[in-house]
C-alpha cells in the first residue's frame, strides 16, 4: 500500500491507539475515535504516520487499523457539519450489529461508513454547557494518551469536553495554554481552564474550573478538587498536587 496513491484515512473503529513511535510497545500519545479523519504522512511496512485532521496531532497507527479514503471523500467529509456523540458510551449500527463508540465520536461520518446512529448529538444541545459536559466524565480512570470515559488524560478531557461545546483546542496541555485569553482569578467563570506546571514555559496539567474554588480534572481519575492561588488542593491527601500557572478563557 503506497501513500503516493492513498494519503487519507478515517477512523472506522471505536478507538484506535496513536503511538509515539512505530511499535506496539511504544508510548500511547493520543487516540483516534470513531469518525475522525487523518492524513497519512509516511509509512513503514506495518505502521502509518498520521496527522489528525481536527487538531494536527501526529503519531503512528498500525496497518491493521487503517481505513483509506480518497482525497475527494476526505474533502467532502470535511465539509459536512460536524456532529459528535454526547453520551459517555453510545452505539452505532450496521445491519444487525452494534459498535460501541465513546463520547465525542464524529457521528456525522456515519453515513459514509454505512452506519446508523439513533442517539442525540452535539447539535441537539440547545444551551451549551462546559461544566455539565465535564461532569458526565466524573470518575473516568486516568490513562496517559486517553480520550474516552474508559481512560482519559488531563488534556484529552478538556479537549473532548470543549469540542462537544463547539470550542476546538489542541491536544496537549502545553498547546492549549497557548490558546485562549489570559484572565485573572477575579474574572474566572465556570468552564474556564486552569493550567499548572513548573513555569509558564513548562505546562504539565490542565483542568476545568467549576467555580473560583473548585476544579474538575483528570488525575488518577476525573475528580473534583479545591483550588487556590497556589494550586490544586487534593481532597484526598489535603496537599497541593499541582502548582498554578494561569487561567484562560476561550
Amino acid at each position: 500500500m503506497s501513500i503516493k496513491k492513498h494519503k487519507y484515512g478515517i477512523c472506522n473503529l471505536s478507538i484506535i491507539p496513536v503511538r509515539k513511535d512505530s511499535s506496539s510497545t511504544s508510548e500511547l500519545i493520543t487516540q483516534l475515535i470513531f469518525g475522525e479523519l487523518y492524513t497519512i504522512t509516511k509509512q513503514t511496512e506495518k505502521w502509518f504516520h498520521i496527522k489528525v485532521e481536527d487538531d494536527s496531532y501526529n503519531g503512528w497507527i498500525n496497518y491493521t487499523q487503517i481505513k483509506i479514503i480518497s482525497k475527494i471523500d476526505f474533502d467532502k467529509l470535511n465539509l459536512v457539519t460536524s456532529k459528535l456523540s454526547i453520551r459517555t458510551i453510545d452505539f452505532v449500527y450496521k445491519n444487525s450489529e452494534s459498535t460501541l463508540i465513546p463520547m465525542g465520536s464524529k457521528i456525522s461520518s456515519c453515513q459514509y461508513l454505512n452506519y446508523t446512529f439513533k442517539g442525540n448529538s452535539s447539535k441537539d444541545i440547545k444551551n451549551k454547557n462546559v461544566v455539565e459536559t465535564a461532569m458526565k466524565l466524573l470518575n473516568s480512570p486516568y490513562l496517559w494518551g486517553g480520550k474516552t470515559s474508559l481512560g482519559i488524560d488531563c488534556s484529552g478531557f478538556t479537549q473532548i469536553v470543549y469540542k462537544i461545546n463547539d470550542i476546538n483546542i489542541y491536544r496537549d496541555a502545553s498547546q492549549q495554554a497557548n490558546q485562549g485569553r489570559l484572565i485573572t482569578e477575579k474574572q474566572i467563570k465556570p468552564g474556564d481552564l486552569a493550567f499548572f506546571g513548573e513555569s509558564d514555559k513548562k505546562i504539565t496539567h490542565v483542568g476545568i474550573m467549576l467555580s473560583k474554588e473548585k476544579i474538575i480534572h483528570a488525575y488518577g481519575k476525573v475528580r473534583v478538587d479545591k483550588i487556590n492561588s497556589e494550586g490544586i488542593i487534593n481532597l484526598t491527601s489535603k496537599s497541593i498536587s499541582h502548582k498554578l500557572i494561569c487561567f484562560k478563557a476561550y
